[in-house]
Formats: structure tokens, C-alpha cells, sequence
């Protein structure tokens, strides 16, 4: 969780030096309940560190009680593994095509105009192009493991259409 908010600050950060100037985007950051501490580029965050407290005590809880070999154990690990995994490898390619750009600012002209939803749209796609490779791993090797990592996909796709829904009503209210 750490990860994923320092990313995601680096990346606003490295985005404004030559990507924002072809493409504009109303948001960086998709998650409604970090968009403004990710634009003013904030790199301490009191309420995400609360919730890594939360989760971490949840999940100390949580697994407590289970063991190595659990089912439900396994399939926590494997959900939360392939969540972040997924969140830092996103950041991972937004940092290196912004990085990129810096280094071959020649390499792009132009510029495109981004609607929010458009960007959630696009974020969803991604999620289903992993969710195609974790179904066919849980039909090949149904592991714990692999079965969590599914799921967080799948929560992810109904978290991402949450907040388009909301982003579009958002839009409709602002056109009328």
C-alpha cells in the first residue's frame, strides 16, 4: 500500500514534465478518495497511513488464526499479492513511459483530451486483460492462491465501475 501511494505521487510528478502536455487528463490518480492529495503531490498522506495501519491489523488478525497451509490463508495472500502487484506494475509503466518521454521528447507531437471517464474506461480494460490470464490460470492450476488473485481482479473491476458510474453522473450533472 505503501508502494502504491509513493508510485503514484512519483508518477503525477514525472507526468507533468512532458506527458500532461499531450494529453490532458482531469485526474492522475482514478481512486476518488486520493485525487487530492495526489494533485497537490503529496508525499505524507495521514488518512492512507491510517488505513495501511487498519489493513495491517486486520490482516495480522485475520491470519492469526490461520495457518501456512489454509485454504482461506493462502487465498488472502494470493488475493493481495496479485492486487498490488497488478496496482505497482501500473505504476511501473506510467513511470517508464514518462520517463521515456523525458528522455525522447521528439517522440510525441500533438495533443488529446482525456474525459475522466474515458481514463476509468481505459484503466478497466487493462484490469480485463489480466483478468483473462487469472482465469485461465485458476482453470489450469486452481490454487488458493491463484483463486484470491482472481478475485482481486474481479473486485477491482466492480471497484473501477463504482467509480465510473459516479464519474459520469458527475459529468451529466456538469454538461446540464
Amino acid at each position: 500500500m505503501l508502494a502504491d501511494y509513493f508510485m503514484t505521487v512519483w508518477g503525477a510528478i514525472l507526468a507533468e514534465r512532458k506527458y500532461r502536455q499531450h494529453f490532458k487528463i482531469e485526474h492522475y490518480e482514478l481512486n476518488p478518495l486520493w485525487q487530492k492529495h495526489i494533485r497537490q503531490k503529496k508525499w505524507f498522506n495521514p488518512k492512507h497511513l491510517a488505513l495501511v495501519a487498519l489493513m495491517t491489523a486486520f490482516c495480522c488478525l485475520l491470519s492469526s488464526g490461520l495457518t501456512a497451509g489454509d485454504f482461506v490463508s493462502q487465498g488472502l495472500f494470493g488475493y493481495l499479492t496479485i492486487l498490488f502487484a497488478s496496482v505497482i506494475g501500473t505504476h511501473l509503466n506510467n513511470i517508464l513511459l514518462f520517463s521515456y518521454l523525458d528522455r525522447n521528447p521528439g517522440s510525441i507531437s500533438g495533443e488529446v483530451t482525456m474525459s475522466h471517464t474515458m481514463m476509468l474506461s481505459m484503466a478497466q480494460f487493462r484490469v480485463f486483460g489480466l483478468l483473462f490470464v487469472l482465469g485461465l490460470l485458476a482453470i489450469f492450476s486452481p490454487t488458493p492462491f491463484v483463486i484470491g488473485g482472481l478475485l482481486s481482479q474481479v473486485a477491482v473491476v466492480f471497484v473501477k465501475w463504482a467509480w465510473l458510474v459516479k464519474a459520469k453522473a458527475a459529468e451529466r450533472k456538469k454538461s446540464s
